[in-house]
């Protein structure tokens, strides 16, 4: 298995970034490289008071974050608009955005300390066409129609079907990053919403370099968002969603 060669010695820094991108096959430009490591920095900066993440090496960072979210462009093509639900420090969303600009994301994210954190982070990497929804994802709170969804190890997969089920249009993507033993939830999906989505990718891969294994499972939606309901959105609605820690790995 490929590992990453490491200079002597290994310094923290862009060029050590860079270099550990590259060995994924990852290529950032100058202005991309920039951005991701003020990113960086801003996560290390803020984490105490904000609990962004519980990975806080340099390179663990790299890999289980950085990598773990640029590496899915190269499985499917990502839609636009693109709801990134329960993205709690950004991820996948922000470094999406870094290395494909022209996508329009959506981060979703209903705790107050992480929205402050996101809203930071957007001012100062000056990214463009991208915005924050500071509320839990749900039928009734987000409708306004998206090409694509996107979660991270969040919840279950039957549950984010339902929480989409306004927003997705037909002919959209509900993108999912998960670990290796999902068998059960796509499963469980399929069997739920025979009529109202298909599976059209289910790509096993492990993050280069490393033994973490993945599976990036991709369901198309057939049918037309579900009209919205008057319900108003309740406290619990309101709630936190994402999960404290965004590592996929035992």
């Amino acid at each position: 298995m490929r590992r990453f060669h490491k200079p002597t010695p290994s310094t923290p820094g862009p060029q050590r970034m860079a270099e550990m991108l590259k060995q994924s096959d990852i290529e950032l430009n100058q202005g991309q490289l920039d951005q991701l490591w003020r990113y960086h920095n801003l996560i290390r900066k803020r984490n105490q008071d904000r609990e962004l993440t519980r990975i806080i090496g340099f390179e663990p960072m790299v890999i289980k974050h950085y990598v773990d979210c640029m590496i899915v462009g190269k499985f499917v093509t990502l839609p636009s608009p693109l709801l990134d639900i329960g993205t709690g420090a950004g991820f996948p969303g922000i470094p999406l955005k870094i290395r494909y600009p022209h996508l329009k994301i959506i981060l979703a994210e209903p705790r107050p300390k992480r929205v402050a954190f996101l809203k930071e982070v957007i001012a100062e990497l000056k990214l463009k066409n991208i915005e924050v929804f500071d509320h839990k994802v749900v039928s009734e709170s987000y409708y306004h129609p998206v090409n694509g969804v996107i979660t991270r190890a969040v919840e279950p997969i039957e549950k984010t079907l339902l929480r989409t089920s306004a927003c997705l249009a037909s002919g959209g993507l509900a993108i999912f990053m998960k670990g290796p033993a999902v068998d059960p939830e796509v499963q469980g999906a399929l069997v739920q919403f025979p009529e109202k989505f298909r599976l059209v990718k289910d790509r096993h891969y492990t993050l280069p370099g490393t033994p973490h294994q993945r599976r990036l499972v991709v369901l198309e939606r057939l049918v037309p968002p579900e009209k919205r309901s008057n319900k108003k959105l309740s406290g619990e609605e309101k709630a936190s969603q994402s999960p404290d820690e965004e590592d996929m790995d035992p």
